[in-house]
Order: C-alpha cells, then structure tokens, then sequence
C-alpha cells in the first residue's frame, strides 16, 4: 500500500527536501522512472516525460545534487524534485508529499511515518556532491546588474517593449508602479543549448517571495522590432540562488490590497488590467500559481485562468482555491469563455482581448463580489 493510499502522512514540504537532497537518483527510479535517464545526465535535453518530442526537457544542472528541478519548453518550470514527481505522475502536492516523504523515511510533525519506511535506506545514505554550477555569488551579482541595468517600459530605450505588447493589445506600459518590478534590459544574454552566447532587448519580471525578498527575474527576449526572439526558450527564467526558494513567489505589478488579481504570464496580466483596470500578479507557471501564498491582510483572490487541452492551468487553479479557501481567504476563479480552435493547445486572457476586446471579460458585477 502506498503513502498516499494510507491517507495519514503529512511531513513538511522541507522536510522532504532535506532528506532528499542528494538522493533524487533514487527518488526518481522509484517513483518516476521517466525522468532517470535525464537525472543521468543534468543540462543534457531529453525528450519531455510527459508529452514526448524529441529534446524539450532538462534537469537543471546546478540543482542536480541538491534539490534537483527542470524545464520543459512546453510544460514549464518545474522548480524543485517534488515538482517533477508531482507533473511526472499528475500527483497533487500533498499526495508527491507522502510518496517521497514515506521513501525518505521522513517523520511528520506528529512523529508518523507512512507504511513500512524501514525498508528504505537510512537517511543520509548517499553522500553529496560536491556542489555544481553556478556560484551563488554570481547569481546573486548577475541578478542585482540585470535589474540596475534595466529602465521603465516607458523609456525612450523600452520601444522593443512597447511594440510587442502593443501587438498583443497591451496599452498599460505606463502606470507607474509597474516600474518596479517589470521592466526593460537593452542586451540580455541568452545561452544556446550550444553554449553559444547571444543577447537581445527584452522585459524582465521580478519574483518576489512572500517575505519581500527577490529571488530572481523572469525574461521575455525580444528582438529591436518587437518580436518574439527567435529562439527555442523566448522566455526563460534566469537561475535561483540556493538560499532562495520559489513557491510562494510572484510578480507584484501592484501594491496589494484586500482583494488580489492573479494570472499565470505577464501578458496574460497586462491584457487583464488593459481590459478591466484591475492591476493582476503574474505567477509565471502553472506550479507557482498552485504555490501562490497570498499577502498578509489579503481576503479575496481573484484566479485568472488559462484554458488548454490538458487542463494544466484548470487543475492549479483548482489547487490554489481549495488552498486559500482552507487559509479562510476568499476565493474565485475566472476561466475564458472562448473554444479553444483546432491545433492549438489552449487560449488565455490575451487572446480573449485580441480576439474579442473588453466586451469578452466578465462584467463587473465580478470584481466585486467573490463566491
């Protein structure tokens, strides 16, 4: 019988990660053979162990003896192991919880374990690596230039900006406060699977965690004419330091105030507030929309939604509700109308304001009354 079949295991989401951290090999051979053979190899791109393809997704070599994480150029970011299992198995949270915590023999806050966790090896078993990657000093350093560097979307230099959100129908560049934490960087390196170095004008976002810390920057590569960068990633977040984590995180377009608008990509949000007025808090991927820890003091949380095929973003719009509901903080979700066309994968916020103007979104008999 599994943890999760048992239904009475419930360690800490650290915990877990502590106990786990240099031991993914055997995590993931045990409850996610899919991702063994990219494990074998971090930074190398394998085929995605979810929808196939031929080299979308890696396992982040810098947190492959720690942590460990990866990417799919299609599914996302997924930021730590648990992530990974969770997306691998369409596990929840709390279930990828149970499942890697009974196999590290992890103990809950009530000293219980799930199941016969003697049968696994003694925690601390396999040694860590030695450390590899980037240094934390350089993420760090890296980070604090990206932002010193960039200027406001409504500076002469921001016109590659301004012209692609223009062409997504985004007219929303210059409220102040969004400065502070969505930007533009004139030279952004992107790093090729190559290695090869390039860089392009683009806009950066900045991921807060719940305690005000930044953590890192999401960039959006642009070319000077206002077009996506032709590249395999035109959006990629730049590394985390280790001392730093990101669930909980998000992009503040706005002070917060009791009631909270937010979506899963930047455009998505810049097409929200174009239509409605109402300023929305990004949360980049599906996994840190499901992680989302809203301010203190807030009461609502109104959750945008993209509508795809495999209802990734539906499922962790779900997650967050039921989550800030058992938190007491009111919440909803708002889910475009639109039919997704044939051969797309799915449609969001912007293409309902593309495609149908401000008369697509909800009246506003929405934003003030929260079920």
């Amino acid at each position: 019988m599994s943890a999760n079949q048992m239904g009475v295991y419930a360690p800490e989401k650290l915990d877990v990660l502590e106990a786990a951290e240099g031991r993914w090999k055997f995590v993931f051979e045990q409850l996610a053979p899919g991702l063994a053979d990219a494990n074998g190899k971090p930074g190398r791109n394998y085929p995605c162990p979810v929808h196939g393809g031929r080299d979308g997704f890696k396992i982040f070599r810098k947190t492959s003896d720690t942590t460990s994480g990866g990417v799919c150029r299609t599914c996302g970011i997924k930021p730590d192991g648990l992530a990974l299992v969770m997306w691998v198995n369409s596990w929840s949270f709390h279930e990828a919880l149970q499942e890697v915590g009974s196999l590290m023999g992890v103990k809950d806050k009530h000293g219980r374990t799930a199941g016969d966790v003697q049968r696994v090896i003694p925690q601390r078993a396999v040694p860590k690596a030695a450390s590899k990657g980037l240094s934390d000093e350089w993420v760090i350093a890296t980070l604090r230039t990206m932002v010193q560097e960039s200027v406001a979307l409504t500076h002469p230099d921001a016109e590659p900006a301004r012209l692609y959100l223009r062409s997504r129908g985004i007219l929303v560049w210059d409220r102040p406060e969004l400065s502070r934490f969505v930007r533009f960087h004139p030279r952004l390196t992107h790093k090729g699977p190559d290695g090869e170095k390039t860089t392009f004008p683009g806009i950066i976002g900045v991921l807060m965690s719940p305690a005000k810390q930044a953590v890192t920057v999401q960039r959006h590569f642009l070319t000077p004419k206002g077009e996506k960068a032709p590249i395999a990633e035109p959006k990629k977040m730049f590394a985390i330091p280790s001392d730093r984590a990101l669930p909980g995180c998000a992009i503040p377009t706005a002070s917060p105030g009791s009631v909270i608008d937010v979506c899963e990509g930047l455009e998505t949000a810049l097409a929200i507030e174009t239509a409605t007025g109402l300023p929305v808090w990004p949360l980049v991927n599906t996994y840190l929309m499901e992680m989302f820890v809203p301010p203190a003091g807030t009461e609502e949380v109104r959750i945008w939604i993209d509508k795809d095929r495999k209802s990734a973003g539906v499922n962790a719009g779900v997650a967050l509700k039921k989550r800030l509901w058992s938190l007491g903080v009111r919440a909803r979700i708002l889910e475009p109308t639109l039919d997704i066309p044939h051969g797309a994968k799915g449609v969001d916020w912007n293409d309902v304001l593309l495609w149908q103007g401000p008369a697509g979104f909800p009246g506003q008999e929405v934003y003030r009354h929260v079920r």
